[in-house]
């Protein structure tokens, strides 16, 4: 079985089942060896590379001991509105 990356919303995630995810938000806060994604929620990523705060990430992570580590940190600049409608779309067509 492969492992992919599942895009969620933070308020979707399950830290008890939950293998690898990735997210899209804004880095809010920085701490010392994480920092704070807000998507509407907010959940600390523990990073080695910390984003600058205020910038918008696509955050590909591991889950570890109900914990989110990054793998990947991606840069992001879309049109906000479209990808929620693309998302909505997704979501009821069931992919």
């Amino acid at each position: 079985m492969v492992d992919y990356y599942k895009p969620k919303k933070i308020s979707e995630l399950n830290l008890k089942t939950d293998t690898k995810v990735s997210l899209i938000g804004t880095v809010e806060n920085i701490l010392e060896n994480s920092f704070v994604l807000n998507d509407g929620e907010k959940i600390e990523i523990a990073a080695e590379n910390i984003p600058e705060k205020g910038k918008k990430v696509r955050v590909f992570c591991s889950v570890l001991d109900q914990q989110l580590k990054a793998d990947i940190i991606q840069p992001v600049d879309l049109d906000e509105e479209l990808y929620r409608k693309s998302e909505e779309f997704y979501k009821k067509i069931g992919i």
